[in-house]
């Protein structure tokens, strides 16, 4: 007896588990929540759902803390939007552990379609921000460049 358990059947192992040249199993590192559809150098300060919807692009943006003036809605280029918001941090003093800050959360965020903001909608609630583009027809071409206000 090697003292080494050993598992009946191979077949059981985990999917994210691979045995190195001793038969040890080695965990993988989890997956990154990172989207492959982030631009590659710039931060992912908060999460979002991207919905390619028929003829919309809806976005939803989870923005724990902001306050509704304090975001700013921007589609840079029928591609790409920005998104950035300030939240204040905790006012008191005295924290044994303080997780949660204020600053400045933004994020460049690639769109599955070219949209137009012309008939965009936006709505805020409970620090979870959507925002509704129209796809542009393939035909039109626009630079793109508008201020999304929130409704």
């Amino acid at each position: 007896m090697t003292g080494k358990k050993e598992d009946p059947d191979p077949a059981r192992k985990q999917p994210n588990e691979t045995p190195d040249d001793q038969g040890r199993i080695d965990r993988l590192p989890p997956a990154s929540r990172r989207s492959d559809r982030d631009f590659r150098g710039h931060s992912t300060d908060f999460r979002v759902d991207i919905l390619d919807h028929g003829d919309q692009v809806i976005v939803v943006a989870e923005l724990p803390g902001a306050d509704e003036s304090a975001i700013n809605i921007r589609l840079l280029n029928p591609q790409t939007l920005r998104i950035t918001a300030k939240r204040a941090g905790p006012a008191a003093e005295g924290y044994y552990v303080q997780e949660r800050s204020g600053g400045t959360l933004s994020r460049l965020i690639r769109l599955p379609a070219s949209v137009t903001g012309e008939a965009a909608k936006t709505g805020y609630r409970n620090g979870v921000l959507e925002v509704r583009m129209t796809k542009v027809p393939v035909d039109h071409r626009g630079t793109g460049g508008k201020e999304i206000p929130i409704e």
